[in-house]
């Protein structure tokens, strides 16, 4: 067995919510190391679950996790928001019982200890590639976006986690040392902004950290993919079929609180306008506020501390 073990998030409230039922067909977005399939799998005899991941890596985990339940669990190199062309691929109608994104890449992952060297996510990942791809194929990286966006998508790429004044201060010294030489390696990186951002620690590193988040989001499109994955995620669903969201950051929160109210149907436009258009109801939201981990799971696990639970209904 790998060496590898990776603890999935609200457990208990995905299966709650996601209410797998015998025979029923499942789709989990993002397969990371298997634990959220591996519970559908048991919670409901005879399911069946198809899981995606973009990172060949992190399949090849969960394949060996999953081993045991056979032709009940079919995977593919894929992101969540391939939905629907997966379902084509295996020849499959789009009418399924349940989809799961969960849109945390797995804190193994990003530390490089399922592929043997990092790819530069970790602010201590030394003289890595500065990548931060989830996909180890794609061109996108966060080397080249340091190297060719304008100041000004600069100024958009880290306004996504920084605060105003942090965000001047960053681009600022990105665009002059990369004149000096490609920014390409975390240790340039790293060193770049805690000279530009300039607090003590351990609040610099808080701050280094949240410039990293806004890189990956950026690298890998993940508010953009997680737009498309909800529309596709909907459409695929069979009237009752379930859909859950993990979010673990502000933008993603705001993707998918935004997106299930518009999929909820009602008015466009403002609420007073008399018999202006409406949305068509494809949804019945089931998490008003989205849930919180429970204190014992931060506990256990702190990285779940940011996690936060949506769940809708296809109606």
């Amino acid at each position: 067995m790998t060496d590898f073990e990776h603890v999935s998030v609200m457990p208990h409230e995905v299966i709650e919510y996601l209410q797998p039922r015998a025979g029923g067909l499942y789709f989990d977005g993002t397969a990371g190391a298997g634990g959220h399939s591996l519970l559908i799998l048991e919670s409901a005899p005879d399911s069946r679950v198809i899981a995606v991941d973009r990172d060949p890596a992190m399949l090849e985990i969960a394949a060996e996790r999953l081993t045991k339940f056979g032709d009940r669990v079919t995977l593919r190199r894929a992101s969540y928001e391939d939905l629907q062309d997966v379902l084509d691929e295996l020849h499959i109608d789009r009418c399924i019982d349940g989809v799961l994104i969960d849109c945390g890449p797995s804190l193994d992952q990003l530390a490089g200890r399922t592929t043997g060297r990092g790819r530069g996510f970790s602010i201590h990942g030394g003289d890595e590639p500065l990548e931060m791809a989830y996909d180890p194929e794609q061109s996108r990286t966060a080397a080249t976006l340091l190297a060719e966006l304008s100041e000004r998508e600069l100024r958009g790429l880290f306004g996504q986690t920084l605060r105003g004044g942090e965000v001047g201060r960053v681009v600022r010294a990105i665009v002059r040392e990369r004149e000096r030489e490609p920014v390409a390696t975390p240790e340039r990186l790293t060193r770049i902004l805690q000279q530009a951002l300039s607090f003590k620690a351990p609040e610099a590193e808080k701050r280094v950290i949240a410039a990293y988040a806004a890189l990956r989001i950026a690298v890998n499109e993940e508010l953009e993919g997680l737009e498309r994955g909800i529309d596709a995620a909907v459409d695929a669903l069979c009237p009752g079929g379930r859909l859950v969201l993990l979010t673990f950051h502000g933008g993603e929160h705001r993707v998918a609180r935004r997106k299930l109210r518009e999929l909820e149907g009602g008015p466009i436009g403002p609420p007073r306008l008399i018999g202006g258009p409406e949305r068509e109801a494809k949804v019945r939201v089931l998490t008003r506020s989205p849930l919180d981990p429970s204190e014992a799971e931060v506990a256990r696990n702190a990285a779940s501390r940011s996690a936060r639970l949506h769940a809708a209904e296809r109606v």
